[in-house]
């Protein structure tokens, strides 16, 4: 007997694969040669900062890439308060997106999570039980998925994001439960930054770190579609089946401020994961603009959908001039890592790279899994 239920699916998966067929000689479709972004290999160390070859410098940071936009933080004033921003490894590839998913549902590939794990070093087990703050910038399942399995590893971390995010991760017993004290899930919906009326308040990760969340969006995926739209109103008590189950919720941005020991800001690196339109970005420039000097300031941009919306990454550049850029969620995240890596579908990286080199001439990166970022002050 077919129920209603299996009746939805199957106009689902047709959905999904008239919408693959119809895009199969597109640009959402096809993906590209990563070598146009000169991506730093795995285990190295790239230095940047004015002192970098001076030996006057007094602190550092490091950023070790982890996959996709997941990013480690690790402050060497204090290595106890590290942050992070949360990886994707299990990467379904887009045929199981279109067909599989929908059948059978999808969950984090947990033998790759350990394999991955080991095989950085840099961003494992031992360091990850030092983080003290999860940041996450919306409820995708590239950003979120993996979190849960990851739970484990981070017992004295706290997770900051929004109530949809904050609602779906109430299922992981790790972290606590919404509705119980203590619980390690931070809403920040009411201290977010919005414009310079409204610069939000700032979070306190230790006396190394400090944290500003800015209201931000997520660029279309394609045309002028955002998937998996919506917010999780409720707490959770099970993790989405499906991946179009983690719904976006408002999304993010944050300012990570690595404080010097006299507590100036040393290093200042803003990090999003989606495009967002102009009206959003001169807003959240106007947060920024609240915050104290810091010394230096890091851009982690996205490049995927980054020619999604107009002038992108663009004011951000032109309004922050930061000394360095990041690329971050460069790679496709429809295939394993464990594969050579090639660019995130829908994007011509040589044209992001144009865009980036106008403001930033050579004054930009992209690291491969496993590759450090280290900024000196």
């Amino acid at each position: 007997m077919i129920t209603p239920s299996h009746a939805l699916r199957c106009v689902r998966v047709c959905a999904t694969v008239t919408a693959l067929l119809s895009l199969s000689a597109c640009r959402w479709i096809r993906t590209g040669d990563p070598s146009p972004l000169r991506p730093v290999a795995a285990s190295t160390i790239k230095t940047i900062g004015e002192c970098a070859g001076s030996g006057s410098c007094r602190d550092s940071v490091d950023i070790v890439a982890m996959g996709v936009s997941g990013l480690l933080f690790v402050p060497w004033r204090d290595s106890t308060q590290l942050v992070l921003t949360p990886p994707s490894y299990t990467n379904p590839t887009l045929w199981w997106t279109a067909f599989g998913n929908w059948i059978f549902g999808s969950s984090p590939n947990t033998a790759r999570i350990e394999r991955r794990l080991r095989d950085n070093p840099l961003a494992g087990i031992e360091r990850l039980a030092r983080v003290r703050a999860v940041l996450v910038g919306h409820g995708h399942y590239d950003h979120l998925m993996d979190l849960p399995y990851l739970a484990k590893y981070l017992p004295n971390a706290t997770v900051f994001g929004s109530s949809s995010v904050m609602n779906t991760l109430n299922a992981v017993p790790t972290f606590g439960s919404l509705t119980q004290r203590p619980s390690r899930l931070v809403v920040i919906d009411s201290v977010a930054g919005v414009d310079g009326e409204h610069p939000g308040r700032s979070i306190d990760v230790g006396d190394a770190v400090r944290v500003r969340a800015i209201a931000w969006e997520h660029a279309p995926n394609f045309g002028s579609h955002v998937v998996a739209r919506g917010n999780i109103t409720s707490p959770k008590r099970s993790l989405p089946r499906g991946l179009f189950g983690w719904k976006l919720g408002r999304v993010y941005a944050y300012a990570i401020d690595v404080l010097d020991r006299d507590g100036t800001v040393g290093s200042r690196i803003v990090v999003h994961d989606a495009g967002a339109s102009p009206q959003v970005v001169r807003r959240a420039v106007e947060v920024i603009g609240t915050l104290p000097p810091a010394r230096s300031t890091i851009m982690v941009i996205t490049a995927a959908n980054f020619d999604q919306e107009p002038s992108y990454p663009d004011i951000l550049l032109a309004s922050l001039a930061p000394e360095h850029v990041l690329l971050g969620h460069w790679e496709d995240f429809f295939r394993s890592p464990e594969k050579v890596e090639r660019v995130v579908r829908g994007i011509v990286p040589q044209a992001l790279i144009e865009v980036v080199q106008r403001y930033q001439g050579d004054r930009w990166t992209a690291l491969r899994v496993g590759a450090t970022l280290r900024v000196r002050f």
